[in-house]
């Protein structure tokens, strides 16, 4: 069971990793990054509609708290167009790096919207978090501030969308796993929809290759299915056996960066990569502190 989990959180790490790849690849190939999003959220909406009507119908839209499933379908949306938008003006295994800071960016709201107590290790990983960031972007680094801003942006819109997971769960409020994954397609689908009026122009279209329409359909279904096996993943075995595994996605951005893009990270910045790699695993310190008898 465990190695089953572990199987599957890598792979839906990969197809989401391959997916922020998409999303640099299309920025790269003039394609605007409302349209990346308006892609994604649609394959994604279609794609869960194919898997889950045939057997639930309209079932997979009845939300049990509607308004909470728009809300972080919203901020998914803006997370999207932030950090596409970052990949656009950073090196890829640089970004990735930076928007690793989400899980410590969670802590600190944690303690300040769901009033948690996080012991000394969650706060030493959250330093730690940071000075990572600091030798990524020391002077010299070459990272543009806007991007680095961007994806500091879109870790600060998923920090605040996963604490607001957490403390709806905190509330008993559960919900189905189909009426979550299609909420999070069909919210973006919506509003990147009836934003088209500012993004939709057929200049860009007619100058798309073959390659770049696979890969702008492909968002959707890289999304879809690697959100669809984390979930799975998680079901399996408790969250805290599998995420030390997840951050191989770092090494999974690497590899991508140096084979589509021809980029490398210098030894300065895989030092600070390591470091934002690590911290959160020291927050596991605490938990094995807790866990022991008074």
């Amino acid at each position: 069971m465990r190695r089953r989990a572990i199987a599957l959180l890598l792979t839906g790490l990969f197809f989401l990793i391959c997916l922020d790849a998409s999303g640099k690849f299309l920025g790269a190939q003039g394609v605007p990054v409302a349209a990346s999003t308006w892609s994604r959220y649609t394959g994604h909406l279609l794609l869960v509609l194919l898997i889950c009507w045939p057997r639930e119908r309209l079932a997979v839209f009845r939300a049990q708290h509607p308004r909470l499933q728009w809300a972080r379908g919203v901020m998914m949306v803006v997370v999207t167009l932030f950090y596409f938008a970052a990949l656009t003006l950073l090196p890829f295994a640089e970004a990735t790096a930076l928007f690793f800071l989400t899980p410590l960016i969670t802590t600190s709201l944690a303690a300040w919207w769901l009033d948690e107590r996080p012991g000394r290790w969650t706060w030493t990983a959250v330093v730690a978090g940071f000075v990572g960031v600091l030798i990524v972007m020391r002077p010299g680094s070459d990272l543009p501030l806007v991007g680095v801003l961007l994806v500091f942006a879109a870790a600060l819109c998923n920090a605040s969308y996963q604490t607001m997971t957490r403390a709806s769960s905190a509330q008993g409020r559960s919900e189905r796993v189909s009426v979550q994954l299609l909420y999070s397609g069909l919210v973006g689908a919506i509003v990147m929809t009836l934003a088209a009026p500012l993004w939709f122009d057929l200049a860009w279209i007619r100058a798309m290759s073959p390659l770049t329409w696979l890969v702008l359909v492909l968002t959707g279904v890289l999304g879809a299915a690697g959100h669809w096996l984390l979930i799975r993943a998680y079901a399996l075995v408790p969250a805290n056996v599998v995420m030390p595994w997840a951050y191989l996605q770092l090494v999974f951005s690497i590899v991508l960066g140096s084979l589509v893009f021809g980029t490398f990270p210098d030894a300065m910045s895989l030092v600070g990569m390591a470091v934002i790699g690590l911290a959160p695993q020291l927050t596991r310190l605490d938990h094995r502190g807790s866990a022991r008898p008074g």
